[in-house]
């Protein structure tokens, strides 16, 4: 289980949260990380990590932000499992550090 710094950490960061989850972003990943935006456009080139960073970011506000809706939108389906698929692979390789199930209900 996670202390309560530890949470309260990765609750307020979500490039810690990254790292606990064993991804090292790039400045512009962290930069993304860490804006409060509601809105953010990438113009990023083919495997540079922008659904991996969209998991994480759903994921942590999953996770910190109680009853938020979630949606994972895409122009195929098959996208979409991908970013719901990542992010239930960071869920399960949180493992026992992960919060209650009850504050993730929005993911299974």
């Amino acid at each position: 289980m996670v202390s309560l710094a530890e949470d309260l950490k990765l609750a307020l960061d979500r490039v810690i949260f990254a790292r606990k989850l064993g991804i090292e972003p790039d400045p512009w990943q962290e930069d993304l990380l860490r804006s409060a935006s509601e809105r953010v456009l990438l113009n990023c080139c083919r495997q540079s990590g922008k659904s991996t960073m969209t998991a994480i970011v759903a994921l942590h506000r999953a996770l910190y932000h109680p009853d938020s809706l979630i949606l994972c939108l895409a122009p195929a389906l098959r996208q979409s499992q991908e970013l719901f698929s990542k992010m239930a692979g960071f869920y399960r390789d949180l493992g026992r550090l992960a919060l209650p199930l009850v504050r993730a209900r929005h993911l299974f």
